[in-house]
């Protein structure tokens, strides 16, 4: 059962590595993931840190 969920998980990524190798010189790409991986740690602090 886990080799079958290894099988599909490695199936779904080889497209997004083969996008990745073919533009892992986009300065716009680096850029973008940098600010979504800034909006989500800011998301995440905000959500865990309410005050009353």
């Amino acid at each position: 059962m886990i080799d079958g969920i290894i099988e599909k998980l490695n199936e779904w990524v080889e497209p997004i590595h083969a996008w990745l190798d073919a533009n892992h010189s986009n300065p716009l790409m680096w850029l973008a993931f940098f600010l979504i991986g800034l909006a989500v740690f800011f998301i995440t602090y905000n959500a865990l840190h309410k005050d009353k």
